[in-house]
């Protein structure tokens, strides 16, 4: 289990920095992302996104099990900050705030310019942003994750 824990945590990073860097159009839409959000983005995420693997290994490796459950919570914690970042605004129609933080633009502004092109396969309910395909793998990617690494704690 702690090998499939790693691999999906180490899946889900690979995949945000595919679909964040590479043009996989109608996946994603990077041709119209400005180069800084996307350095922006990544700086801020992939770091975040990495860190339960090593506290998962590191826990592993010295036999800690408090930093695998450390690892865990984390990968639960960036799962839920994606599930705010996108389900909230659709279901609800309220933006987190830290959404845009440093763009200088709005979610819908940067949702409309970046992901309303992309494959979107939920329904529309007002002229609410919704999720992406791409974004729905990624999450699922990362629930999956927190969950594999509760389990192999």
């Amino acid at each position: 289990m702690l090998a499939l824990a790693l691999i999906l945590i180490l899946s889900a990073v690979a995949y945000f920095l595919l679909v964040t860097l590479v043009d996989l159009y109608p996946l994603n839409n990077v041709r119209d992302a400005k180069a800084s959000e996307q350095r922006t983005e990544v700086l801020a995420n992939a770091p975040v996104m990495a860190l339960p693997a090593v506290l998962l290994g590191l826990g592993a490796a010295i036999n800690i099990p408090a930093l695998g459950y450390a690892a865990g919570v984390l990968e639960l914690l960036i799962a839920l900050g994606g599930l705010v970042l996108w389900w909230l605004p659709y279901l609800v129609g309220i933006t987190a705030p830290w959404a845009t933080a440093g763009t200088g633009i709005t979610w819908a502004e940067l949702h409309s310019r970046t992901y309303a092109h992309t494959l979107i396969v939920v329904p529309r309910i007002g002229d609410r942003p919704r999720p992406n395909l791409e974004h729905m793998i990624l999450h699922t990617l990362v629930l999956a994750a927190a969950i594999a690494t509760f389990a192999a704690v």
